[in-house]
């Protein structure tokens, strides 16, 4: 993909005002507008509190179009990239124009999930600005983490807090809380933010930060955000931050091992350990009788009959079309991965995934640097979380892979000459 040329796009007058003119954070207007943006995608993911995520996004864009129109610096996105942005749209866009030929009378919500993949033309925008927006976005979920955990101490502090977030919850869809009973004698104080996997990344990477880091002091620094990303994500209370919070340092811990064989043995007999030790917890997540496994498993059966047809099987439903399930007429579940098939069938479902693995490949496969592929390991947790989760084609999902593709394809060998270059 690397080989492929760009296709140029004319930029930077603004440069000071709307971004840096090399690959780095974002600064001035452009830098403020992403913010909000990534405070609105973190803190109101249904965007029904203030309603701004729409308006947002398109004026970080109306300030990228402002500076290629008024620059004589030349920008360009890409050919790859480009591609790989059209994929991951048309593959969508063909599933709503097979389903509107071949049923188009049932209920519909495929223009609304649309959305959602669209969002992934933030790429571009931060290839075209030279923008790293990994570390805003990790400082944006170290306060997420910062406020699960205050709230989570604040419930232990003022009981009756309790039932004011509690019923706060389901109208925003931001926090929801509850004394989660897993079974077995196991029960946990729930305050699941939405968002609370996407603190996976932040984990990758401020382990990465730490690691790296050369004085005592910066080290130190982000080994406490660290520890606040990890906390929060196991505070949040849920079996998959709860279990991603205690693998994924481990996995880090092993890429970072100068000697893999030791490394390998050692974070296993960790994990054997962490097991042993929380092996009636473990068992309780696990149990198929717990509510939540009971009727997340009933799925299965539906899956099977859906995907008895050979015509949905190999081209899907369509994005958005509704089947009948055991919970009732649903145009989505939670597991990600069976939905990929029965959205976009055997084909389209496999474009999809290849894309979605492609951040998680690319690192190791082209041999970047530990840091690209800590992040990486992250991302591969965050998928792992979303097999059970159905956020990952939602702002949350496609915002994080957006920060890794600009990463990949702007900080690419040779990009520079491409990336920006003065015009004649």
């Amino acid at each position: 993909m690397s080989s492929l040329p760009a296709i140029p796009l004319t930029s930077d007058a603004l440069a000071r005002v709307a971004g840096p003119a090399r690959f780095g954070a974002p600064r001035g207007v452009l830098g403020f507008a992403l913010l909000l943006f990534l405070l609105s995608c973190v803190f109101d993911p249904a965007d029904k509190v203030l309603s701004l995520k729409i308006w947002l996004f398109m004026l970080c864009w109306a300030v990228t179009l402002l500076v290629l129109l008024t620059s004589h610096v030349q920008r360009s996105v890409p050919r790859a990239l480009l591609i790989y942005i059209l994929l991951f749209v048309l593959v969508p866009l063909f599933s709503i124009v097979w389903f509107l030929l071949s049923d188009g009378n049932t209920r519909y919500q495929g223009f609304s999930f649309l959305k959602g993949y669209v969002l992934i033309s933030l790429a571009p925008m931060l290839v075209l600005n030279r923008v790293n927006l990994l570390p805003l976005l990790c400082a944006v979920l170290t306060l997420l983490a910062v406020a699960v955990i205050a709230v989570f101490i604040a419930i232990q502090l003022s009981p009756a807090l309790y039932a004011a977030i509690y019923v706060f919850g389901p109208r925003t869809d931001i926090v929801y809380i509850d004394e989660r009973d897993y079974g077995s004698g196991v029960t946990l104080l729930q305050v699941y933010f939405v968002t609370s996997p996407m603190l996976a990344i932040a984990i990758a990477y401020y382990f990465e930060r730490a690691r790296s880091a050369y004085r005592a002091r910066a080290a130190t620094f982000y080994w406490v955000l660290f520890a606040i990303n990890v906390a929060g994500m196991l505070l949040a209370g849920t079996r998959n931050n709860i279990l991603i919070a205690a693998i994924l340092p481990i996995m880090l811990w092993f890429l970072y091992a100068r000697n893999k064989g030791i490394g390998a043995w050692l974070g296993l007999a960790v994990i054997g350990v962490l097991m042993a030790i929380f092996a009636d917890q473990l068992g309780a997540f696990f149990d198929p009788a717990e509510n939540s496994n009971r009727a997340k498993l009933s799925l299965l059966e539906g899956y099977g009959r859906i995907l008895d047809d050979p015509l949905v099987l190999l081209l899907g439903r369509g994005l958005g079309a509704y089947d009948q399930w055991r919970r009732g007429f649903l145009p989505v579940t939670e597991f990600t991965y069976f939905e990929l098939v029965r959205t976009f069938g055997l084909f389209g479902g496999s474009v999809m995934l290849g894309l979605l693995l492609f951040p998680v490949v690319h690192p190791f496969a082209a041999n970047r640097s530990r840091g690209d592929k800590a992040v990486a390991v992250g991302f591969a947790c965050y998928l792992l979380m979303c097999f059970s989760n159905p956020n990952l084609f939602s702002s949350m999902g496609v915002l994080i892979l957006s920060a890794i593709l600009a990463n990949i394809f702007a900080t690419k060998r040779g990009a520079g000459k491409w990336l920006v270059r003065s015009t004649p």
